[in-house]
C-alpha cells in the first residue's frame, strides 16, 4: 500500500499548534533566511567584482571557514543542549539574528579594505557570519519537536516557516541587484552594504516576533543530562540521520554551486543581468503556491513521491541555462530562463520545506531507539551542512573560475564561457545522485514513521503520569506527616 494511500493511526495525544504560534514562528524564519540567501548570493560576486578579491582566495577563506564549522558547529550543538533548561532555544534565537546581522553587514565592507589587511578583515568576518548563523538557525528549527510531536501538526506547522524563508530568500535575491543600484547610485559597494545591514534588521525583527508569540508544547531534551561522547553517539549511530545527511550533502553541493554562478552565467555567458532576475521572479511564482499546496499534495501523492520530485528538479533546471548560454536550446533564452525559474521554486520551496520534517523525523528516531535526544545537535549538523553549500560550492566556483581564466568586468574568452555552462550542469548531477540515495535507504516514511512517533508520544505522556503520581505521593506522605 502507498503512503498516500494509506489509513495513518492517530498518535495518542497531539495537542493542536495554533495559528499564533505557527505565524510566529513562521515569521521568524522570513529574516533569517532573507540573510543567508543574501550572503550566499551576492558575498561572492561581490567579493569578486566589486571589493576586487581574487575567485581563488575568496574560495580558500570560504573553504576554511568551513573546516572550523565542522568543529564548532556540533560543539555549538552540545552547549545549546547542556544549558537548554536554563535559557530555553528562544535565547539563542535572539541573540544568534542579533550577531549574524552584525557580521553579515560586516562582510559587504571588505571593499574598504586592501591587500593583506583585506584578507585578514574577511577571513575574520565572514567565519564570524558563519558561527553567529549557527548560534540562530539550529535552535530555530530545534524547535519544532518541542512544538508538536506528530507528523500531521508538522506537516501543517512547516509550511509557514518555509513559506516565509522561501518569500524572504526570494525578496533578497530577485531585488538585490536593483536594491544595490539604488542605494549605490554608482557605488555597489555602498549599495550591498546598505543592503545587508537591512537584511540584518529584517532577520532581529523576525527573531523577536518568535520569541514573544510562539509556544512550546513539550519540553523534550531540557531535563536530559548527557555527556559529549553521548551527543556524538547518538547522532553518528542514528543511520537513518547519517543517510539523510548523504543525500542532502548531493542536493546542498550540486545546487550551491549552479547558484553560485548564476550571476556569473547571467551577466558574462547570456549577457542580461535582468534575466536573473526574471529568474527569481519565476521562482517565487512557482514556490508559493507549492508550499500553499502543500498539505493537499502530500494527502494526494505522498511525502516519498514529493519528495523525490523536489530532489531531481534541479538538474532539468540547470539544464535549461546552460542551452540558453550554449545557443542550442532551440527555444527563445527567455523563455528557457522562465522555465528554469519556475522549476528551481518548485524544488527549492518543497525541498527545504520536507527537509526540516525529515530531520526531526531523524530526531524522533533517533530518540526511538537509544532514549536520548537532542535536537540542537541534529540541527546544528544540518546547519553546518547548510553552510557548506555556500562554502565549499564557492571554493569549487572561486578555484574553477582561475583554472578557465575568468577575468572580473571584461568579456570572456569562448572557452571560458562554455567552462562556466559545463560546471554549471555538471554541478547539478548531484542532485539526482541524492535522489537515489533517498529511494535506496532512506525509511523513515509511512509505517515506520508512525511507529516511532506513537512510541514517543506515548513516552511523553508516561513521564508526565508518572510525575503526578510521584507528585501526590508526596503530597499524601507530608500531609500524614502532620
Amino acid at each position: 500500500m502507498s503512503e498516500a494511500s494509506s489509513t495513518p493511526t492517530p498518535t495518542p495525544i497531539a495537542p493542536k499548534v495554533s495559528m499564533q504560534t505557527k505565524l510566529s514562528y513562521g515569521y521568524g524564519s522570513f529574516g533569517k533566511d532573507l540573510s543567508l540567501c543574501l550572503v550566499n548570493t551576492f558575498l561572492f560576486f561581490y567579493l569578486t567584482d566589486v571589493a576586487n578579491v581574487s575567485a581563488a582566495a575568496v574560495g580558500i577563506i570560504f573553504l576554511g571557514a568551513r573546516i572550523w564549522d565542522t568543529m564548532n558547529d556540533p560543539m555549538f550543538g552540545f552547549i545549546v543542549a547542556k544549558l537548554l533548561h536554563r535559557v530555553g532555544y528562544k535565547f539563542w534565537i535572539f541573540i544568534g539574528n542579533i550577531l549574524q546581522a552584525g557580521f553579515m553587514t560586516a562582510c559587504f565592507c571588505t571593499h574598504y579594505f586592501e591587500g593583506t589587511t583585506q584578507l585578514v578583515y574577511l577571513t575574520i568576518v565572514y567565519i564570524g557570519w558563519g558561527m553567529s548563523y549557527t548560534v540562530c538557525d539550529a535552535p530555530f528549527w530545534s524547535l519544532i519537536p518541542n512544538i508538536t510531536l506528530d507528523k500531521k501538526e508538522r506537516e501543517g506547522l512547516l509550511p509557514y516557516p518555509r513559506f516565509a524563508a522561501t518569500l524572504g530568500g526570494y525578496i533578497a535575491s530577485g531585488c538585490g541587484l536593483y536594491a544595490v543600484h539604488l542605494f549605490g547610485q554608482g557605488d555597489d559597494g555602498f549599495g550591498y552594504m546598505i543592503y545587508a545591514a537591512l537584511g540584518g534588521i529584517l532577520a532581529i525583527s523576525s527573531a523577536l516576533v518568535t520569541c514573544k508569540w510562539t509556544e512550546e508544547n513539550y519540553k523534550t531534551s531540557g531535563d536530559v543530562d548527557f555527556n559529549l561522547k553521548e551527543a556524538l553517539f547518538i547522532t553518528t549511530h542514528n543511520k537513518q540521520f547519517l543517510i539523510f545527511l548523504s543525500l542532502a550533502f548531493c542536493y546542498v553541493i550540486g545546487t550551491g554551486v549552479y547558484q553560485a554562478l548564476n550571476l556569473y552565467m547571467f551577466k558574462y555567458a547570456l549577457h542580461d543581468e535582468n534575466l536573473f532576475s526574471t529568474l527569481m521572479l519565476c521562482a517565487s511564482i512557482a514556490a508559493i503556491p507549492s508550499l500553499i499546496f502543500f498539505k493537499p499534495l502530500v494527502n494526494v501523492l505522498g511525502r516519498k513521491l514529493i519528495f523525490t520530485l523536489a530532489i531531481s528538479t534541479p538538474c532539468l533546471a540547470a539544464g535549461l541555462v546552460s542551452l540558453a548560454a550554449l545557443g542550442i536550446g532551440g527555444m527563445g533564452m527567455q523563455i528557457l530562463v522562465i522555465f528554469s525559474g519556475l522549476l528551481t521554486g518548485f524544488s527549492t520551496a518543497l525541498y527545504w520545506l520536507l527537509v526540516m520534517i525529515m530531520v526531526a523525523d531523524t530526531v524522533d528516531y533517533g530518540d526511538y531507539q537509544f532514549s536520548i535526544r537532542s535536537e540542537s545537535m541534529y540541527y546544528s549538523l544540518h546547519t553546518l551542512l547548510s553552510k557548506c553549500s555556500g562554502a565549499l560550492s564557492s571554493a569549487v566556483v572561486g578555484l574553477f573560475l582561475s583554472i578557465i581564466n575568468y577575468v572580473p568586468n571584461v568579456e570572456q574568452s569562448q572557452s571560458t564561457i562554455e567552462g562556466l555552462t559545463y560546471l554549471y550542469f555538471g554541478a547539478s548531477v548531484l542532485c539526482v545522485v541524492g535522489m537515489v540515495i533517498y529511494l535506496c535507504f532512506y525509511k523513515l516514511n509511512g509505517d515506520i514513521l508512525d511507529t516511532v512517533q506513537r512510541t514517543l508520544t506515548r513516552r511523553y505522556m508516561d513521564k508526565i503520569v508518572n510525575k503526578a503520581v510521584q507528585k501526590d505521593v508526596k503530597d499524601d506522605l507530608a500531609v500524614l506527616n502532620k
